[in-house]
């Protein structure tokens, strides 16, 4: 039987020499130099474990001014990053200047390979799987005696370095399409407090002005439903701030129930609005679902005719969330919000053509962060895919 060759599945054509193996630790070297804020007084940029981006690549910000208090390492433009600790595995980051970091954040120089191909190496799944063997128990993290004796195969320079100009560039373009996407939602954010405090108004079909705004109490727009007739044979909803209400076996979200409470449940129909539970930061969910509720949460229902997702958008501004949230001054912790504090709100109520349009337009902006984030999606796992095929 011929010998299998060290070799990726996929590679520039130009290239056919078998890869080396190499251990860890002769392909890099881990910097300790240490940044002493006694004596160097210095402004330097300073980056802590939170700073770094999970499974980007990317830098979230950092501190710039001098530290003290804390143990610090060194690092120059070029340098790899990685988040040691176990819960920030999978954070790491090509740096682009000099500066100081966290002492929980390896700092990697190559020393068989370049630093561009190293970042790609430490972002396949046999190296975290190496860093996920933590030492500790109160703060595990990845060891360094385990890590540093992996396996990897490496090829020659000029592999190397088209390697990762191929992946740079597929980097390259899934920070365009978050850039994208992140600009998209501050306009969404932007437009909808004008929208919602009628600075931007909307004209009709005929180019005329729509009535003026009337603002109801919650009562007076929705009714509290507690519909119990069932044969608890409906989906258990979780009620989230992500997805809204939503089956709990499409989400992780394990709660053990009894035949007995579920049967004291509510019935919640599609279209219905729910309040959470004791947090209000994610405003009032809606359901798409048909399903059961706990008996705990308020389940509001339209009275009248009105378009619901033009209030799916409106219950999730910052400035109806600050309302709810100021029902709960003075009232002691874990108090929900009830259907009298909801009631005692205003709110805006358009005319229903004028609420179509305004749900239509915030639907058109949602349908293109939608469009961004499967795109983005599908990129990272192409490159994921790429990072299994080009590597050995």
């Amino acid at each position: 039987m011929e010998k299998q060759k060290n070799i990726p599945a996929l590679r520039f054509p130009e290239f056919t020499e078998e890869w080396e193996w190499k251990k860890f630790s002769e392909i890099t070297d881990v910097k300790s130099q240490k940044y002493n804020p006694e004596k160097e007084k210095i402004s330097v940029k300073c980056i802590e474990l939170e700073h770094l981006a999970s499974e980007t690549g990317q830098l979230l910000g950092y501190t710039d001014g001098q530290f003290s208090g804390s143990i610090k390492n060194k690092f120059n433009s070029g340098d790899v990053l990685f988040g040691k600790l176990r819960p920030y595995l999978k954070k790491y980051l090509l740096a682009t200047f000099d500066g100081v970091c966290s002492s929980e954040i390896w700092v990697f120089k190559g020393k068989e390979v370049t630093n561009e191909f190293l970042f790609f190496l430490i972002q396949k799944n046999e190296f975290i799987d190496l860093a996920n063997i933590s030492a500790g128990s109160k703060m595990p993290r990845a060891d360094w005696s385990i890590v540093s004796a992996g396996i990897f195969y490496i090829p020659s320079a000029p592999e190397q370095q088209n390697i990762a100009s191929f992946l740079s560039a597929i980097d390259e373009k899934l920070q365009a399409l978050k850039k994208k996407k992140s600009l998209l939602e501050q306009y969404k954010k932007g437009v909808m407090q004008k929208i919602f405090s009628q600075d931007i108004r909307f004209k009709d079909d005929n180019g005329e002005d729509f009535p003026d705004w009337e603002e109801k109490n919650g009562n007076l727009i929705f009714e509290n439903i507690s519909d119990k007739k069932h044969n608890s044979d409906l989906p258990i909803l979780a009620i989230t701030q992500d997805y809204g209400a939503i089956p709990r076996d499409l989400i992780d979200f394990n709660i053990s129930v009894t035949d007995k409470s579920v049967g004291s449940y509510k019935v919640v129909q599609i279209g219905d609005f729910i309040i959470s539970l004791r947090s209000f930061q994610g405003g009032i969910e809606y359901s798409n679902y048909k399903g059961l509720c706990s008996p705990a949460y308020i389940i509001l229902r339209p009275k009248e005719e009105l378009n619901r997702a033009f209030f799916r958008y409106y219950f999730k501004t910052e400035v109806y969330i600050s309302l709810l949230n100021k029902k709960l001054e003075g009232i002691r912790d874990g108090k929900m919000i009830s259907y009298k504090y909801f009631s005692d709100i205003e709110l805006p109520l358009p005319s229903l053509k004028e609420q179509t349009k305004i749900a239509n337009f915030l639907s058109a902006i949602d349908e293109k962060i939608n469009h961004c984030q499967t795109q983005i999606e599908k990129t990272e796992q192409y490159k994921k895919g790429l990072l299994q095929q080009m590597f050995v």
